[in-house]
């Protein structure tokens, strides 16, 4: 039985992708600006979208301390949402950076981009985030990966885990 080959995407398709993630691999070595790259990476995703079962670790401990974190911080629902959009942008193998800006991951939460930045600020005071620069964040190697093991290794050398050391009503919450 001979059957046809049917093209499904453009011919130069795999070239277009890979001249994407060349340039939004070393942007920050040509100088590029936060918003080039984030357009560049905007179209990289309409490109080559996302396999719909994104592979993101998780360390359990870890994960249940930032979750008891995230219950006493000031505004505990919108930090949550924010936490699980922000997990759900987790660029692989890219140092754990979450590729989106503060109005994606509202509009993905469900929330004011101003409660995004007050939620973010508090993921990054627990230490479940990590700021890279203004704008830009990455997940807690020790929290949670998307990518090579022996990168999240590297990175967790250079970056404490999340430690619990919560105020809930002026006492000292001890793990």
């Amino acid at each position: 039985m001979g059957g046809t080959v049917v093209r499904l995407r453009p011919k130069r398709h795999d070239v277009i992708v890979e001249a994407l993630q060349l340039v939004l691999d070393f942007g920050d070595h040509y100088g590029l600006d936060q918003h080039t790259k984030d357009g560049l990476a905007g179209a990289l995703g309409k490109v080559a979208p996302p396999e719909k079962w994104a592979f993101v670790m998780l360390n359990p401990t870890q994960q249940r301390l930032v979750l008891k974190a995230i219950k006493a911080s000031p505004r505990p629902l919108a930090t949550m949402a924010i936490w699980q959009a922000a997990i759900s942008f987790i660029a692989y193998d890219r140092d754990g950076e979450i590729m989106a800006d503060r109005e994606t991951l509202a509009e993905a939460a469900g929330i004011r981009p101003q409660e995004t930045t007050k939620a973010l600020s508090q993921l990054v005071e627990i230490g479940a985030l990590l700021k890279l620069r203004r704008g830009r964040y990455a997940i807690n190697p020790h929290v949670g990966w998307s990518g090579s093991v022996l990168k999240r290794e590297q990175q967790a050398a250079v970056n404490k885990p999340v430690q619990l050391s919560l105020f809930e009503g002026g006492k000292e919450a001890r793990p």
